[in-house]
Parts: structure tokens; sequence; C-alpha cells
């Protein structure tokens, strides 16, 4: 039943609802938003702190004080990654793989629009990780845990997308610059590498935000660099500058092995969740780092050391100062390490751990800069090499030629070790591991997996509309699909019957084994007795006619994955499966993708144009509201001067199947019409009555009687 605004009681507006009307009617919200980034700042703030003290208090209790046997160097990884397996399985999946990844998928695809419960599942997932002994870093979870604060609280207050964007790059900045008390750091990684763009606006919510997250974890934590190194490095001879060069030319070939290392992994353990249970296939990750941590236990966590462990506690510090020996057999130690640090992260990275690759391109970089810095001082000792200033050059490099961010990389190194007498040197390497890492591999860390699943990641006037709309939105559900143990003969009757061009092939369970199109079904007619064993064509099964391990996507995929993949075959459908189990959901079909193009449009047309009367959100009194015309409303089918609108009420624009009608007095309105109405405040509900309320007892729109009484009932009279 539906009612009418008298049988509704006026309660008073929670706090929330009035707090978002003041930020809604704030004549300075550019002020208002510097605000926001602040909150996402302070909040983002004390949880990157509660990530370090939780694994500081966590760690002692899984590995103990003392020594540590050998079965658990295995056991705990193992154990560890499968209980990180049951969160990002059944409690939430964006924690799996890398945070920065996440963010910008969710950026490209959803417009920044995260889940509640990421942060605390984040938080979770990585400290257990971590703490186990998973070979990563905790910068990745707390990008995603940052991201999704500033989006929470941009959803909360109903922010337009660019604003809402803006406040998840500043979450981004502040995670950083909590983490690894690098303010500057993580407003250009915000900047360089989730946006990829430098605003004014952004920048300013960005900076605040970053600033305030790092002050808040100093507060908790502690204040210090990351990587006291003393007195530093410096530099004086220009005779060093060859093996700088050397350094980054190196640290472009680790930076290209660690994009296509986590590509091949990642293939590797989503080939083996098809056999196993997915929270088993992040034990076996754990399971890989542990046997590696047998011979080198250096690997396990962020490269900051682990209780109880034998090896070096702290050798990325170590590297940084007083380095491993001395000789060939320091640079085949350092080569070990190396290896063995890459190896440990593949398994972590690529079963879908809840930890990022930042502080393993730091620990690789460093062994790579130190073995490169050794080699040259065994070499020519007079000289007077310095291997540890070499480590923190590599460090950079590596993460530069990795990330494609070579801003990020050496502002910083810098903040990390404040040390700040290796400028040129690190200018230098990080230049060249850039350049020469984008010329073998044009994907980063950060957006080959984007690639992989068809997301271009990019400003919001760059990215195709298609992303905005999901395939599982978009999709035919009641497409028919044939059986694989059907006949050539029923399937040539379903064609003439259906007129269509193409079925999904399923088997008993109802999962794709194939597609089968009216192609296949002409050229089948070709084929002689002799193939077909003395049967008739009718006679064939479908999966005898059928192409077997076709091309498919998911439900959660943006409609732009779809269209790629169809235009890279030209075929004009693809079938959607459950990501798991591969039974079949529905068909994406071109005139599919036609309608998800208009939506889209009017996806990116709504943002535009809620952005464009947010400015003017406060005019003398009156004030923007936004209404759907309802089906069957007071206002639905209705001209609009014989609407009676409450006084100083003006209609400034309809937005109409993807466009915008200037509206006159002649414009009849329609179901779905996207109303931008200028009113008094206290008129808001009524506007909204005549557009959302059932006509019901046959009231009429234009009857001031009736009109008065609904004013009289919306204000509680």
């Amino acid at each position: 039943m539906v009612t009418s605004p008298t049988d509704q009681p006026r309660n008073p507006a929670p706090l929330v609802q009035r707090v978002r009307a003041s930020v809604a009617g704030a004549s300075d919200f550019e002020g208002v938003l510097l605000a926001l980034g602040a909150l996402t700042g302070l909040i983002t703030g004390l949880l990157a702190a509660a990530l370090i003290l939780a694994i500081r208090w966590l760690q002692p209790l899984l590995w103990g004080t003392g020594s540590v046997p050998q079965w658990a160097v295995v056991a705990i990884p193992t154990l560890g990654g499968l209980v990180v397996g049951l969160i990002v399985t059944y409690v939430a999946n964006e924690p799996s793989g890398s945070g920065v990844v996440r963010t910008m998928e969710i950026l490209a695809v959803r417009g920044g629009r995260f889940r509640r419960r990421v942060p605390a599942a984040g938080l979770a997932a990585t400290t257990i990780a971590l703490s186990s002994g998973a070979s990563g870093g905790r910068e990745g979870p707390i990008v995603l845990m940052g991201g999704a604060t500033g989006s929470l609280i941009g959803q909360l207050f109903r922010l337009d997308e660019a604003r809402l964007r803006a406040l998840v790059a500043a979450g981004v900045a502040a995670g950083i610059g909590a983490s690894f008390n690098a303010p500057i750091g993580g407003m250009l990684f915000a900047m360089e590498v989730i946006l990829g763009q430098f605003r004014a606006r952004s920048l300013q919510v960005v900076v605040i935000s970053s600033v305030v997250g790092s002050v808040t974890a100093r507060q908790v934590v502690g204040v210090g660099v990351t990587f006291d190194l003393g007195a530093g490095h410096t530099f004086g001879d220009p005779r060093e500058l060859m093996g700088y060069v050397t350094v980054g030319m190196a640290a472009a070939v680790l930076g290209v092995a660690f994009v296509r290392g986590e590509a091949l992994a990642r293939a590797g353990f989503t080939w083996l969740r098809r056999w196993m249970w997915r929270p088993l296939t992040l034990a076996v990750g754990g399971l890989g780092v542990g046997i590696v941590a047998l011979a080198v236990p250096e690997v396990l966590g962020t490269g900051e050391g682990l209780p109880g462990i034998s090896g070096m506690q702290e050798p990325i510090h170590r590297l940084l100062t007083e380095g491993v020996g001395t000789g060939w057999r320091a640079v085949a130690v350092l080569l070990v390490l190396l290896v063995a640090k890459f190896v440990a992260t593949m398994f972590t990275l690529g079963s879908g751990s809840a930890v990022g690759n930042f502080a393993p391109t730091l620990f690789t970089g460093a062994a790579l800069g130190a073995a490169v810095g050794t080699a040259m001082d065994t070499m020519g000792p007079a000289a007077g090499v310095d291997p540890a200033a070499f480590a923190l050059v590599g460090m950079a490099a590596g993460f530069a030629a990795s990330t494609g961010a070579p801003l990020t990389a050496i502002l910083i190194v810098f903040e990390l070790t404040g040390d700040y007498g290796m400028v040129l040197p690190l200018m230098l390497a990080c230049g060249i591991a850039n350049w020469l890492s984008e010329r073998i591999e044009k994907d980063s860390v950060y957006t080959r997996p984007l690639n992989d699943r068809g997301i271009v990641h990019g400003t919001i006037e760059d990215v195709d509309v298609l992303q905005s709309v999901r395939v599982g939105d978009a999709m035919t559900t009641d497409h028919p699909a044939v059986l694989d143990v059907q006949s050539v003969g029923e399937l040539r009757r379903l064609f003439d019957r259906t007129g269509s061009h193409g079925f999904a092939v399923v088997d008993g369970g109802h999962r794709v084994v194939g597609v089968v199109t009216r192609s296949d079904l002409d050229a089948a007619a070709d084929l002689t007795t002799v193939r077909t064993g003395g049967r008739r064509v009718d006679d064939l099964l479908v999966s005898d006619i059928a192409t077997a391990h076709p091309i498919v996507v998911h439900p959660d995929d943006p409609v732009h994955t779809a269209v790629h993949r169809m235009a890279a075959l030209d075929i004009g459908r693809v079938p959607v499966v459950e990501r798991h189990t591969k039974r079949l959901l529905g068909m994406m079909r071109r005139g599919d993708v036609v309608r998800a193009y208009q939506a889209g449009l009017d996806h990116h047309l709504g943002g535009q144009h809620r952005a464009a009367s947010h400015a003017l959100r406060d005019l003398g009194g009156v004030a923007f509201q936004e209404e759907t015309v309802a089906a069957d409303s007071l206002a639905a089918g209705v001209e609009i001067r014989d609407v009676n609108w409450p006084p100083r009420t003006i209609v400034v624009s309809v937005r109409r199947a993807g466009g915008i009608v200037v509206p006159t007095g002649d414009t009849r309105l329609q179901i779905g019409d996207v109303l931008v109405v200028l009113a008094e405040k206290e008129s808001r509900q009524l506007v909204h009555h005549l557009a959302t309320a059932p006509d019901v007892g046959g009231r009429d729109p234009t009857d001031p009687a009736q009109h008065d009484h609904a004013r009289e009932a919306t204000e509680g009279r």
C-alpha cells in the first residue's frame, strides 16, 4: 500500500542527515572538502598505527622470543595464509592481492565507491599475513584502507564523483605518509600512481590528508625515519656515476621481472583454484614462503625482521649501513638474498595474500644495488666505493622501475632514510631505470593486473564510459543455452525457432564448456561421412561442433572488458559465468553493449550535471535538489507549466535518456526524467512529493487547493 505524506510521522532528522545538510549547504564547499580530507587523514593515521602496533603484538605471539624450530618456519606462514584466505574468501575479497591495484580498480570501475567492511577486513588480514611471515609490505593494504576510509567519508556526505575520487587519493596519501612517516612521498604516490595527474583541487586535499595522517601515526607509534642511517652517505667521485648507471640498468630488468613474475604467479594460482578451495591456495603460497625461508630466513615479512629468526634481523637496514661483507662471496650472498626474496614474494602475491609489493621492491632493489657496489669495490678497492650507498640508490631505482613512479621513488627514499646526500645518483639511476623498463614492458606492477582484466586506469575524462557499467547489470539473463549432449538436429531447430546467431554450450551442471554459432552449424553440414564416422550430421552431438574453452566474462567485470574480448576475436556475444564455478549466468551481446553504453553516458553525464549544480548550491535561501519522476507520480505525463510548483521554484534542467533537456513550459515530464529543481529549502519535501508520490484518489497536480493541502501535510500542520 502506498501512503501519502499525511500518513508519515514527522520525526526529527538524525544527526547524520543534519550534518549532510550542513555540508551540502556550505557556501565554501572546497573548505569543507579540505576538512573532510583532514578527517580522512586522521582516521587513516589511526588505522596505520593500529596495523603497525598489531603486527608488533602478534609477531612475538606467533614466533616466540627464542629460537624457532624449522617446522615452525614452514608451518606458521602456511597457517597464516590459510586464515588470510578465509578472510578474503568469506569476509571481503578486496584485501586480496595488491591493495594499490584494488584501489585503482575501484576508482576505475566503481567511481571510488568502497564497501564499508573493507578497512576492518584489510586490517585483520594484513596483520595476520605479515605477522605470520608473508613476504610483502604493509603499504598496499594501508593504501586500500586509506582509500576506503576516504571513500566511505565521501559516500557518507554524498559527494559527487570528482570529490569522492579526491578523498580516495587523500586516504591513499595519508596511508603511505602514516605507514612510512613519509608525507611528501605519500602525496606524490597518490598523485603520480593513483590519480595519474596533478590538479589543484585534488592536490590540496591530498597534501592536508597526508600531513595529518603522518602526524597522527607519529603521535601513536613514535617519531623517526624508517631506516636510520646515522651520518648518511655522500657522493663525491664522478667516476662512480657509471656504477650508478649500471644500477639503473639492472634495476630496470628487476622491475620488468616483478611485473611479469607477478603476472605468471597470479596465472598459476588462478589455475590452481580451479581444483582447490581458495583458502588452501593461500596456504600453498605460505608454504612456499616457509620453504624458501628455511634456507634464507630474511625473506619473511617486510624486510624489517622477525623476532626469534636466525639471519639478519633488519636486512634492509643492514644493506643500507654495514652491508654483508666484501669480496665475491658477499656478492653471491646478496644475489641469493635478491632471488630468494623475489621467489618468496611471488608465492605471496600470486596466491593473493593481503600484502603489498612496495617493501619487496625496496628489499630486492637494495640487494641489487649493494651487489653492484660490492662488485665494483672488489674489482677496484682503491676507488673506495661504498656498497651501502649503492644499496640506497638501488632501492629507489628498483621501486621506480617496477611502479613507473620515479618522482615518488626519489622522494620517498629521502624520507625513509633521512639521507639527502645522494640526490644526483638517485635521480640518474631512477631516470634510467624508469626509461629502460618502459621500453621493455609498458605496464607496471600496478597497471598490469588491471590491463589483464581489461580495465584501463585513468582520469574520469579518459576512462571509457563502459567501465562504469558492470556486465552483470547489462547482460541478457534469459538467453537460451544448449547442452553439450544435445544433437545437432535439435540445435538446428533451436536456431530456426529463435533466430539467434549463437548459444553457450553447458554441461549437466550448467557450467560453460563451449559456444556454438550458426557458422559452426553451417560448417558441420560440409562434414563428410568419413569424418563423422558414418553418422549423419544431425546425429552428431553439439560438443562435436562447438568451440571449446570459449572466452568468457564475469558479472563483476566492466562492460569494457567484454567489448575488448569481443573485438579481439571479432565475435558478437560472450558468455557470462560465475567466477569460481563457471556456471552460466547470461550472455553479453552487441545489443547489450549499446544499452550499457547509454547507461554509462547517463552515469557520467549525471555526475557532471550534479557537479555543475553543486557549485550553485546556496543562493539566497534557495537550493538545488535532484528528483527522479516516478511511475504514476503527480508529475508524470504532465507539462511543466501545469504542475503547481511551490513559489520561487524553477525546473532548471531535465536529464533524459543520456541527454540534457532545457525545459520550457511545454516540456512534458516523462517517467524516469531526472529533474534539477531550484526551490526554497522549506519547499524541498513538497517538490519531492510532486515528483515521486503516486497519484491516488484522483488528485490533480494542477489544482491549487490540493497543492495547498499537500503543503500543509508536508509541513506537519
